[in-house]
């Protein structure tokens, strides 16, 4: 993965994270938690290809559409 790739990919985890607890209305700590028992986090960076050129509200639905198949 490039540079440039890492920094997109971070970004779509903050993003993610970040709009998935303002959907559920929890704390920014509780999502991590949950992410990191999922491997959410390494889910979202497997999927960078075709993220990156989608909106970033639309990594929260991904990872919704993730969780639920959970």
């Amino acid at each position: 993965m490039t540079k440039l790739q890492e920094q997109e990919s971070n970004l779509i985890v903050v993003s993610a994270t970040e709009e998935y607890a303002s959907r559920h209305n929890m704390k920014v700590s509780d999502v991590l938690l949950l992410f990191k028992k999922h491997n959410v986090f390494q889910v979202l960076r497997s999927q960078h290809d075709v993220l990156h050129m989608l909106a970033l509200e639309e990594s929260a639905d991904f990872v919704e559409e993730f969780l639920s198949r959970e």
